[in-house]
């Protein structure tokens, strides 16, 4: 079984090339050697990402570098997915917020027939390290989802996912978000369209590299997202209406 790891980066000069040799290690202590591929997704940065990634290439056989001039998070994994063949795709975030223990509830997810698994801070068995403005803008945004696309999905946003080749090929292809929405329209078309979606608990840290700053500007973001959902709410149910294959059963 063929699993694809992508690490999507912008300007991830601080931790990408420590962080992408753990990452590394751990499948190799965990995956056989031909089981497993590493995929470094670089959204047009203009540090010293791309040379890191490259020379990272060339040293481990295992590591893949693929560079993209177009901006968002989702550009880059996105097309990776949809280039590549394997048996599982996983995306997780280069800053490792997400503990990579993780990583096999993940794949044991999509081996157990689910079609995506996704990460979730907001399960019993989670561990989340956070600081209260972070935790209280994630919650809105979770409200905000949960009642207007009516979901039982519990985390949208955590950078921490594996589908099978089942949403690559009746999922994927059809979303188009360059950025972190992405994340949500994959989880929520996917539970929609009736795959079986798993939830695993993860330990998640916001201070994994203190040196490592977001970007993001959270209630900007939120706005903007607000708008996305209500937009996400309408083309999911034209999308489920007009699916020429029949609806799926959890």
């Amino acid at each position: 079984m063929k699993i694809l790891i992508v690490l999507p980066v912008y300007n991830e000069e601080l931790v990408l090339e420590k962080n992408a040799k753990q990452v590394l290690a751990f499948c190799q202590k965990n995956f056989t050697d031909d089981e497993f591929k590493i995929v470094i997704g670089d959204n047009n940065s203009h540090d010293q990402t791309a040379e890191i990634g490259r020379r990272l290439k060339e040293e481990f056989p295992e590591i893949d570098y693929f560079f993209t001039a177009k901006k968002g998070k989702g550009v880059a994994w996105r097309e990776i997915f949809l280039r590549e063949e394997a048996d599982i795709y996983i995306v997780m975030d280069v800053d490792l917020a997400v503990e990579l223990s993780g990583t096999k509830l993940l794949v044991d997810g999509i081996k157990e027939g689910y079609d995506l698994a996704v990460g979730s801070r907001f399960l019993k068995d989670s561990v989340v390290n956070r600081s209260f403005f972070r935790d209280l803008s994630s919650s809105v945004y979770r409200f905000l989802v949960r009642f207007i696309l009516d979901t039982k999905i519990s985390d949208f946003q955590c950078g921490f996912k594996a589908i099978n080749n089942k949403i690559k090929e009746n999922i994927l292809s059809h979303i188009k978000d360059p950025g972190f929405f992405l994340d949500t329209e994959i989880t929520i078309y996917s539970e929609k369209a009736g795959y079986r979606v798993k939830q695993v608990p993860v330990n998640w840290s916001e201070f994994r590299d203190v040196r490592r700053k977001s970007t993001v500007n959270v209630f900007e973001t939120t706005i903007e997202y607000l708008k996305k959902i209500l937009k996400l709410r309408r083309e999911v149910k034209k999308f489920v209406n007009t699916r020429k294959d029949p609806p799926l059963t959890n």
